[in-house]
């Protein structure tokens, strides 16, 4: 199903946003087969434990850093966690074809609750209304001379298309204290019709660390 061409709209409104550095992927290191990363409340030794990661949990999707560098700031429950960089390196993560953007990232928004999971070749969507579809990656775009975000990706299936533009921005949800690092400018035609939505993005931890 051919969308409408709001494509040029729908970038400007992402490229007058508040942009940040796109957010940076690591692992637990160092730390004892009986032992845990400790997840504080605030980017210190001394703030309150709030959580643990076992040795070698990947995909920990670091948001930002303090002004230290030694602390990094992750999602964790309803809120932010803060993690030593010490105990982490580096993990790179397979990424969408034709983008920067790291394969896996599930993306949602509220009033209406709707959400989007993207893999490397597809896009699974739904929402409150019990709508399930599933689209093929079609299209992968960037600006012009200007870098990989915002990225723009196009899925289609056999009634149903959709456009997403992501770019890293702090985004919240409206609902949690959590602090977002990618935003989403999603538009979706049915049969039903065309929908016009905003929300936030995030690359969820390994399932049953978090």
């Amino acid at each position: 199903m051919k969308l409408p061409g709001f494509l040029a709209c729908l970038a400007f409104s992402l490229l007058v946003s508040a942009a940040q550095a796109a957010p940076s992927y690591w692992r637990v290191v160092d730390v004892a087969a009986d032992d845990t990363l400790n997840v504080r409340a605030g980017p210190s030794a001394s703030s309150a434990d709030i959580g643990d990661l076992d040795p070698g949990t990947a995909g920990l999707e670091i948001t930002g850093t303090d002004a230290s560098g030694k602390w990094g700031r992750m999602i964790w429950q309803e809120g932010d966690g803060w993690v030593a960089m010490r105990f982490l390196a580096p993990d790179p993560q397979s990424v969408i074809a034709g983008t920067d953007l790291p394969q896996g990232l599930l993306c949602g928004g509220t009033e209406p609750f709707w959400s989007l999971r993207l893999s490397g070749g597809s896009a699974a969507y739904s929402d409150i209304t019990g709508a399930a579809l599933a689209m093929g990656l079609t299209g992968a775009q960037s600006p012009e001379a200007r870098g990989p975000f915002p990225a723009a990706l196009s899925h289609s299936g056999a009634a149903s298309g959709s456009l997403s533009i992501i770019e890293p921005a702090a985004c919240s949800d409206g609902m949690s204290d959590r602090t977002y690092p990618w935003r989403i400018l999603f538009m979706i035609s049915t049969a039903d019709g065309q929908r016009f939505m905003e929300g936030c993005c995030s690359l969820p931890l390994e399932a049953g660390s978090h």
